[in-house]
């Protein structure tokens, strides 16, 4: 019988996950994967600057399973920077020090500060005019991003948002579906834009969007609710209080 995975302690999750190289499509990128666990260590070696044993102490491991999850990390972000690839910080074996252990892609994407006990979580609403939420995902011109901190809204920013007009001069084949609404992969490659501005958030906030979409943004870790709220604060300020209930049926 192998022996069980031990958990892999850290003390940090990044408030921003998800990285790629300006003006290149999510398209025709190649995605890297790193795990939250060699994120830890390059954290603790290259950025708090301390030595394999103390590195290895705090992250409740031998100083040679550290090197080797260190080596492991630096070597994919060497890939990531000279051969022009995104990179997602998600998943792994690990464990925060509040002992909360997490398997795999099971990670909830909660941006978790252990250290000052602070619940962070960022969530994007569709919006035209950043007051209302915006009946159509995809034709929506931007996101209204709020921040929220232990329940509470701390912090809003607007971002822009690729939408349908932006691939009205593309050409190529249309993608003929039978199925729900904005599914194939002509659909998946445009939502992978769409979804590039909020890798960073953990929940999106529509008044309607299709179901290929909606499974779509579920499959970048993004929770996708669907709401006839109207009003982008009192949406926000529902989901915070987890009184925002997805209503499904608005899909199409």
């Amino acid at each position: 019988m192998p022996r069980p995975v031990k958990c892999r302690r850290i003390g940090f999750i990044p408030g921003v996950n998800y990285f790629k190289p300006a003006g290149i499509p999510l398209r025709f990128l190649e995605e890297v994967s790193l795990s939250l666990e060699e994120a830890e260590a390059v954290r603790l070696k290259d950025i708090e600057d301390l030595d394999q044993e103390q590195c290895a102490e705090k992250m409740n491991i031998s100083r040679p399973t550290f090197q080797r999850v260190l080596e492991s990390a630096r070597k994919k972000i060497a890939d990531v920077l000279l051969n022009g690839k995104a990179i997602r910080i998600e998943g792994g074996n690990y464990e925060m020090t509040n002992e909360i252990c997490c398997f795999g892609d099971k990670y909830k994407q909660a941006n978790i500060n252990s250290k000052e006990g602070v619940n962070l979580m960022k969530i994007a609403v569709v919006t035209d005019n950043e007051k209302t939420v915006s009946q159509h995902f995809g034709r929506a011109e931007y996101y209204m991003v709020y921040t929220i901190e232990d329940g509470k809204i701390k912090g809003m920013e607007r971002r822009d948002k690729v939408g349908h007009r932006h691939f009205a001069g593309e050409e190529g084949p249309h993608t003929v579906s039978h199925g729900p609404h904005g599914c194939g992969p002509e659909s998946e490659h445009k939502h992978a834009d769409m979804a590039s501005s909020i890798a960073d958030c953990q929940v999106l906030i529509a008044g309607g969007m299709g179901m290929g979409a909606y499974n779509s943004m579920k499959s970048y870790n993004i929770e996708p609710v669907v709401t006839d709220i109207v009003g982008i604060e009192q949406a926000v300020k529902l989901y915070a209080e987890g009184k925002l209930p997805n209503l499904k049926d608005r899909l199409h």
